[in-house]
């Protein structure tokens, strides 16, 4: 685990929030599946100089950008699965999200 330096939330329809909780990636989530297909995305960046982002789109696609620029696409089943990635990248468990982006079904 990584000790958290700062984080963001931001909206594709425009909001955005620093310093974020995992209370606020569920509430984007249900925004999102409310969101029409253009705007339905959020992304959460994590560390200094956005060292670690994940990207979720409404079809529940999620893509994971890493220090090293290494980008990885998963697509999930349900919000589920995404809510506990969420976890795992807010606790700084940047190996094990990298590891369930590269897990297919």
């Amino acid at each position: 685990m990584s000790l958290i330096q700062s984080s963001y939330l931001q909206k594709a329809w425009g909001d955005a929030i620093d310093n974020i909780s995992l209370n606020d990636v569920k509430i984007a989530i249900q925004e999102t599946i409310k969101m029409d297909d253009e705007h339905g995305a959020f992304w959460v960046g994590i560390g200094d100089d956005e060292a670690y982002i994940l990207e979720t789109h409404k079809d529940l696609l999620v893509i994971g950008i890493f220090n090293d620029g290494k980008k990885i696409k998963r697509q999930f089943r349900d919000w589920t699965e995404i809510e506990s990635l969420y976890t795992l990248l807010l606790d700084g468990a940047f190996n094990e999200v990298e590891l369930v982006l590269n897990t297919k079904y």
